[in-house]
């Protein structure tokens, strides 16, 4: 007789996909290598936010704050109301809270495929029918979006960039779309990597929010201010979307140090997009280098590139990771390389030029 067993799950978790995680890889002579699989920041962080985390952390023996304080200055900051804003442990934590309050058995969610992999995962794992429409041109298409909404549809997700294509849409067009939505319909435009692209956009956006009670915004700290590990995010919504998040929230997810970093990384905001413009002007680099071996690559507004590689895919990644480089892959679809350095980016061209000769990296 075997161990005992515990009890089956719901059906529907089993049919879940799983996240899966960025890898990270060695160079040749055993050395770590260098992580392109994730797309976090690669600067150090800056010493007045770790300061200010360390400080916070000898209060860990206390529950944190409700993270008012971190509303209040974003609030300020974007010209929101306080009660407009909400904020959490990760703009992913949002959007699962925005599913469970707003969807679940009987509601569809619609979101452009492939988009950010844990969309299917939530809105599958509130119970919700999940309705992927593919892209076009490795990008959101919108009238396929609007399309596929049905009478049962409660949300549609759209990552503006995209993720993992970085391809960005025109905000004319998102406006002219998000006005079309029944007011049934919550539209959550999730703009992780806004800071990376237009920054025009991205004001509008907020702006549009104003106007348009079923728009919500989700915006994180893990990209641009580079607090990946901490886990910050926040959304711009309409009060009783703000009260609704508030009901259906873990409570104490945002930590005390994670709060005080994201404050800190505001004070620092000008040093940190110079970063961000550091990372911009790498992505370009990177991506005119790839075009040069004669690889596709989409424009991006993201911090990474993508290749759209079909078949290819898995031969790539191989060729970045016996170089050292580990590398997103989509396995019969492309990889994505986030940004790093100068050296990293140097890394993955010398990859890339050896996958399109067919032979060993050097």
């Amino acid at each position: 007789m075997g161990a005992p067993l515990p009890p089956e799950p719901l059906a529907a978790v089993s049919r879940l996909p799983r996240y899966v995680p960025g890898t990270t890889a060695n160079l040749p002579d055993g050395r770590p290598g260098y992580k392109l699989s994730s797309n976090e920041s690669p600067f150090p962080l800056p010493e007045p936010i770790v300061q200010a985390m360390s400080r916070a952390c000898a209060d860990a023996s206390r529950y944190p704050t409700s993270g008012r304080a971190l509303a209040e200055r974003l609030a300020g900051r974007h010209g929101l109301e306080p009660q407009e804003v909400a904020v959490a442990g990760g703009s992913l934590e949002l959007l699962r809270d925005l599913l469970l309050a707003y969807t679940g058995p009987g509601a569809s969610v619609v979101y452009g495929w492939r988009s950010y992999e844990a969309y299917p995962i939530l809105a599958g794992s509130c119970g919700a029918r999940t309705v992927p429409v593919p892209l076009r041109e490795e990008s959101i298409d919108l009238q396929a979006l609007a399309d596929a909404v049905a009478p049962d549809t409660r949300m549609v997700l759209l990552a503006d960039p995209n993720n993992p294509t970085g391809t960005a849409l025109d905000f004319k067009e998102v406006e002219a779309f998000a006005r079309r939505l029944p007011d049934s319909c919550l539209l959550v435009l999730d703009q992780a990597y806004c800071e990376f692209g237009d920054p025009e956009s991205a004001s509008r956006a907020l702006r549009l929010r104003s106007e348009l009670p079923n728009l919500v915004v989700t915006r994180t700290f893990s990209k641009a201010f580079a607090l990946a590990g901490m886990r910050v995010g926040w959304c711009a919504a309409h009060p009783q979307v703000v009260e609704a998040l508030e009901r259906v929230a873990l409570p104490f997810t945002l930590t005390a140090p994670a709060e005080a970093g994201a404050l800190a990384a505001l004070d620092l905001e000008a040093e940190l997009n110079r970063r961000v413009q550091t990372v911009i002007s790498e992505r370009e680099e990177l991506t005119a280098g790839l075009r040069r071996l004669g690889l596709t690559v989409p424009p991006s507004r993201a911090n990474f590139v993508w290749l759209p590689l079909g078949a290819r895919s898995q031969e790539f990644a191989a060729a970045c990771s016996d170089s050292g480089v580990s590398v997103r892959c989509f396995a019969g679809e492309g990889v994505r390389v986030t940004v790093g350095l100068a050296e990293e980016n140097r890394a993955v061209l010398e990859a890339a030029a050896s996958f399109v000769r067919g032979g060993a990296p050097r």
